[in-house]
C-alpha cells in the first residue's frame, strides 16, 4: 500500500494490523503517508518540515529500541514546547508586548585563512 490516499482512509487498527502483520507495508505506508503531508504543506514550510522529519527517522534508525526512540523524540518535542526560545516562552512573551524573535544560535568556530600569494607575488 503506497497510495496516500488509502493512507488517509487508515484508522488506528488498522495502521496496527499492517504494522503487526506487514512490518515492511506499514513502512511503506509510513513513508507515503509522510510525504503527501510534507508535499501538502506550503513551500516556505516545507524545508523547514522535511530537516525534522529527517531528524526523526534519524533519531528512529539510531535508537536501540522503539520505545528510546520515542523518549528520545518526546524530549525533542517539549524542548520545542517548553524549553528557552520554546512556544510558551513565546507566545508569553508575545501576551506581554516584549516578543522577539528567537535568536539564531550559532556553535561553529570561525577559522581565519591567510591568502596565498602567487609567485608574482599577487593574491590567489
Amino acid at each position: 500500500m503506497t497510495n496516500i490516499n488509502q493512507a488517509k482512509q487508515m484508522d488506528f487498527d488498522q495502521w496496527l494490523d499492517l504494522a503487526m502483520n506487514d512490518p515492511k507495508g506499514f513502512e511503506t505506508a509510513r513513508t507515503a503517508a509522510i510525504q503527501g503531508f510534507l508535499d501538502s504543506t506550503p513551500s516556505h514550510s516545507r524545508q523547514r518540515l522535511t530537516g525534522l522529519q529527517w531528524r526523526i527517522d534519524m533519531i528512529r534508525q539510531h535508537s536501540k529500541t522503539p520505545m528510546a526512540a520515542c523518549q528520545v523524540i518526546y524530549s525533542m518535542m517539549w524542548d520545542q514546547l517548553a524549553g528557552d526560545e520554546g512556544m510558551i516562552h513565546s507566545l508569553k512573551s508575545f501576551a506581554n508586548g516584549t516578543f522577539n524573535p528567537p535568536e539564531t544560535k550559532f556553535n561553529a568556530d570561525i577559522l581565519p585563512f591567510q591568502p596565498r600569494l602567487e609567485e608574482n607575488g599577487e593574491l590567489s
